[in-house]
């Protein structure tokens, strides 16, 4: 008995120490970092279990989070399972200041498991703490608000700036997206831009690539430029632009020290590469209203530089046939936004709209081109009459003041019309408005003479419409019930298929139980049903396993089947909030999910076009 009591014991401390048998824990790669910088929050859970689940992430107060991944690694020893999987994050500052990241925590059957917090200091940007002794940048670019400075041996950095800070309404401001690298990247970055609300925007490409040496180093920059015209006057703020890239480690293949090689992931060399996402500040913009003094009375609001033209197909006409009339501006503006001049009463003559046509280019991105206004003039009897004249006014942004071009006037001569028509017509004259419609002759309906020839009416069986339709509808039922048992056996036999037909409306079932989660403000509830929703449905029109699918290989997967990349970038974000949400699930409000909400029913409606 002595020695049973003995061998109880042991079991039992060894099975409470199998099941407490998990750590977790948390790392930054720097604790102190300026404005301009990033952190990547490390947190690993450990255990003697196959399937860790994912930590509880706190508010994260004073940074903005991005989930860049997960990696795993499992190993079996002597039947003994060992797991451990590292969660990655980036964190990027918003303000100045001394921070507590964390605790972070885990539960798993009832107990919790936590890791420590992380002091982090948040120091100003380089630009805004440069000292008098560092190097300045000679640099070209107009202006530049942002604090993204270079500094000294910083591998990737972005710039956003304008050519002025000061423009009136509807002249362009040229904002220049720059991005400086010098280290070669595991994949294309992912490059968004900043909201440009009360602006009219203009995409101006090419993009620009050249070499550009800062600090002793060598980069290559690549800029994006962006035309924008605002739409009213007072201040405006350009948001900032944001990148994300992957940086080729090699640490992760070549680690300094050699014994680490034998504690890694044997495949963690085909896995991405380091992220990084970069953000840039945002922009204050001026604009200034259009003088009043010097306005003309027909001023339409057009601001540039422009010239106007006035031009006929032909001086001489025959009276109720079309003269062609063209007005042509052409110049530096928005070209898009060009008003028609406006024209006098021509006296004898009907003026006709035509519409319009742009011509327009964006050389040494500069908005250009030409715009024509197509009119119809149709003389309605014989004479001379004259076109215009033609006045146009608009304003320069360079002269600070309104510009007033006028056109001579354009003389056509109207002949009388050669064909003179017939008494016995009826056709209406060209063109003819529709109080010049009128009634040319009228009499009474002809009389038939001759009486209708009638004949017997037949009453035969097979004649009769429900005696045919009672005699088709059997065969039309039978047609019907073969039709139905081959739709019932190709959903026996053909899973695709017959997951393909369901896929929607399991969709629209998981998005029902997530609206019901918003109302009752169940936030990771709520992503986590948004998130098996989208993906499960995926995953049944690609009649995929659902477990064989992920977020990384998603991508991949639609990509093959010929969707756009737009689509696939919103459904990749679409699960980067989702993944945040269930990290961090204070940071949503009730808004937030009846937004994603749309967002999950837009995105499926979308891809059942095309899968």
């Amino acid at each position: 008995m002595k020695y049973l009591c003995i061998f109880l014991s042991v079991f039992l401390i060894a099975v409470v120490c199998r099941a407490e048998d998990i750590t977790i824990s948390a790392d930054a790669d720097r604790q102190e970092i300026t404005l301009d910088g990033q952190v990547t929050l490390t947190i690993t859970v450990s255990g003697n279990i196959s399937n860790i689940p994912q930590p509880d992430i706190p508010d994260l107060k004073g940074f903005t989070s991005y989930s860049s991944g997960r990696s795993q690694n499992l190993s079996i020893i002597n039947g003994q399972v060992s797991s451990s999987v590292t969660f990655t994050y980036i964190l990027v500052p918003n303000n100045i200041g001394d921070y507590t990241v964390g605790p972070f925590s885990i539960n798993y059957k009832g107990n919790t498991y936590s890791a420590g917090a992380i002091n982090i200091k948040v120091l100003p940007g380089n630009s805004q703490a440069q000292s008098p002794s560092q190097p300045s940048v000679q640099s070209s670019e107009p202006i530049d608000q942002g604090s993204n400075q270079p500094q000294a041996g910083k591998e990737l950095f972005i710039k956003a700036y304008v050519d002025k800070l000061r423009a009136y309404v509807n002249e362009q401001v040229t904002l220049t997206f720059a991005f400086y690298q010098a280290v070669s990247l595991f994949d294309n970055p992912v490059y968004n831009p900043p909201v440009t609300t009360g602006f009219w925007a203009e995409d101006m490409p090419p993009q620009k690539k050249y070499y550009k040496v800062i600090n002793g180093t060598r980069y290559l920059v690549t800029e994006i430029k962006t035309a924008l015209f605002a739409t009213s006057p007072g201040g405006f703020t350009i948001s900032p632009a944001r990148l994300e890239a992957s940086l080729e480690d090699a640490g992760r293949v070549f680690p300094k020290d050699p014994f680490d090689m034998f504690n890694q992931d044997p495949f963690g060399m085909f896995k991405a590469g380091k992220p990084i996402a970069l953000q840039t500040d945002p922009i204050e913009l001026e604009i200034l209203p259009l003088p009043e003094q010097n306005k003309p009375d027909d001023f339409k609001g057009d601001v540039g530089d422009f010239d106007i033209s006035l031009n006929v197909d032909k001086n001489t006409v025959e009276e109720n046939q079309p003269v062609s009339l063209k007005i042509k501006i052409k110049g530096k503006g928005n070209i898009k936004t060009i008003s028609s001049p406006g024209l006098p009463d021509i006296q004898g003559a009907k003026l006709y709209d035509s519409g319009s046509s742009e011509n327009i280019s964006k050389d040494n991105y500069v908005v250009q081109g030409e715009k024509v206004f197509e009119k119809m003039v149709i003389p309605k009897k014989s004479g001379s009459f004259a076109i215009g004249p033609i006045a146009y006014a608009y304003f320069d942004p360079v002269l600070k003041d309104y510009v007033y071009k006028k056109l001579d006037p354009i003389v056509i001569n109207a002949t009388k019309s050669k064909d003179e028509p017939s008494e016995k017509t009826d056709s209406i004259p060209l063109a003819a408005s529709k109080e010049e419609v009128r009634l040319l002759k009228s009499d009474i309906a002809y009389i038939k003479t001759l009486p209708p020839r009638f004949s017997p009416k037949d009453n035969f069986l097979y004649k009769n419409k429900i005696f045919l339709l009672m005699n088709i509808l059997p065969f039309l039922i039978l047609i019907a019930v073969y039709l139905f048992e081959l739709y019932k056996n190709r959903l026996k036999t053909d899973i695709g298929y017959a997951r393909s037909l369901r896929a929607r409306g399991a969709a629209s079932k998981r998005l029902k139980a997530a609206k019901n989660l918003a109302n009752k403000n169940m936030v990771k509830e709520f992503y986590t049903e948004i998130y098996k929703a989208v993906i499960e449905y995926i995953a049944d029109k690609l009649n995929i396993p659902h477990p064989s699918i992920t977020k990384d290989s998603l991508g991949e997967k639609l990509t093959e089947t010929g969707l756009a990349g737009e689509m696939i970038g919103e459904v990749k974000i679409l699960f980067d909030d989702c993944d945040m949400a269930r990290f961090a699930s204070a940071k949503f409000t009730k808004d937030d999910m009846s937004r994603t909400l749309k967002q999950a029913e837009g995105i499926i409606t979308g891809l059942e076009r095309y899968i």
